[in-house]
């Protein structure tokens, strides 16, 4: 599978391990499960983690009913600005779309990582970000996706686990952080 081969529905509803019945719900709780497992400091490598990803996009293009997405590849300048609609739905998880290409995007957000905590992780072939945020004791780490690009327009989702007995810090104004430096 990987980056260059597609996924079918059946395919990636394996992979997440959920059924055609799954709700929007299930399928963030399956992908986080998954992404923890595949992931390369998980014992992982970086063609599961990207297995996990392509997956979790064609369910969510096939959960609000377009079609199944494309690796974007990079097709010159983009956009200055970077306006952010959040969809946040409840659970831990964030999600926006942005109008910036996915390369560029990924970039922009490692480089705002340092100003919101401790960037820890990049893999530009996933499309993966790692930032350590918050301030003992109350300390998580903030998992990006950048995924599926529709147009012009990249789906970047938001994952924060706690990094010991307590709690994380809020996903809320840490993402809001992140998006406004992203946006300088």
């Amino acid at each position: 599978m990987g980056q260059t081969a597609g996924v079918e529905l059946d395919d990636a509803r394996r992979i997440l391990g959920v059924g055609a019945d799954a709700d929007d719900v299930a399928l963030r709780r399956a992908h986080r499960h998954a992404i923890r497992r595949a992931h390369p400091d998980a014992g992982g490598s970086a063609a599961a983690a990207a297995d996990v990803n392509e997956a979790w996009d064609v369910l969510r293009r096939h959960e609000s009913g377009v079609d199944a997405p494309t690796r974007a590849q990079p097709r010159g300048p983009t956009e200055a600005a970077v306006p952010a609609e959040s969809t946040r739905p409840p659970d831990v998880d964030e999600y926006y779309r942005v109008e910036v290409q996915p390369d560029e995007l990924l970039a922009r957000l490692a480089e705002a990582g340092h100003e919101v905590g401790e960037v820890i992780f990049v893999d530009p072939h996933v499309g993966m970000l790692e930032i350590v945020v918050g301030e003992a004791p109350a300390v998580g780490q903030l998992a990006v996706t950048v995924g599926a690009t529709s147009g012009t327009t990249t789906e970047v989702s938001f994952t924060l686990e706690p990094l010991g007995v307590t709690p994380a810090p809020p996903i809320g104004p840490v993402v809001d952080a992140l998006m406004a430096a992203i946006r300088r």
